[in-house]
């Protein structure tokens, strides 16, 4: 699952980063509306925003997703925590509202409901040929048995799973397994989609990982001979 954090306190965003990723969340931080604007031109399965921004209040931005159809899980964490406040916020478009200070455990849990509640409106399974993705729970299937994936390959098979048939760009593929943590290096993720190749062959998957040389990989499913 990939997170888009919009917070304009760096410490706080590095604290939210961390424990996401701690349960295994792909997270990308952005400190301002813009930044979170140029964001959003990649997929995210949900938004975690703050309100009081250097330029601007991150409910405009709530309402102008709306307003282009873009129903993204978002939830906002803020100071602006009184009951009027929450009112506004989920008028606005907002799916929860966390007051600060706060716990992370109910961070945490306000996530995980986030995007469940995602997950049933919009089906939970992604598939192509006999692989199937449960997004829920983040468990594989191939021709119908389970199939133990690592959680990098589950964020790869995800993210080709959404696009099958379509070349998926290398940076989006990095920033959903990395995010902005400058862990990665040059060969990270060309070990990432190895690996990925290798179970889904070893499980009997009828799909392959395409590399499309100097722009990205997609997921294809081969004919019946």
């Amino acid at each position: 699952m990939r997170i888009l954090v919009l917070e304009d306190e760096k410490s706080l965003a590095g604290l939210i980063e961390q424990t996401l990723k701690q349960h295994a969340y792909a997270v990308h931080v952005v400190h301002s509306i813009a930044d979170a604007r140029a964001a959003l031109a990649q997929p995210f399965d949900a938004m975690i925003s703050d309100r009081r921004l250097p330029d601007g209040d991150g409910l405009e931005l709530v309402k102008e997703l709306r307003a282009q159809g873009n129903g993204i899980p978002v939830l906002m964490l803020t100071a602006l925590g009184m009951p009027k406040d929450r009112v506004t916020g989920l008028e606005a478009g907002a799916d929860d509202y966390l007051g600060k200070p706060f716990s992370l455990f109910e961070l945490i849990a306000r996530v995980k409901a986030l995007l469940r509640r995602s997950a049933g409106a919009k089906g939970l399974q992604l598939d192509a040929g006999n692989v199937v993705l449960d997004t829920l729970h983040d468990t594989v299937k191939i021709n119908g048995k389970p199939a133990v994936f690592g959680k990098r390959e589950v964020v790869l098979l995800r993210h080709l799973l959404q696009r099958a048939g379509e070349v998926v760009g290398k940076d989006v593929l990095e920033q959903a397994l990395y995010g902005n943590s400058g862990q990665e290096n040059r060969n990270a993720l060309e070990v990432a989609v190895h690996r990925l190749r290798k179970m889904l062959v070893e499980y009997g998957a009828n799909t392959e990982v395409v590399t499309v040389r100097g722009v990205g990989y997609l997921l294809e499913t081969q004919s019946k001979s």
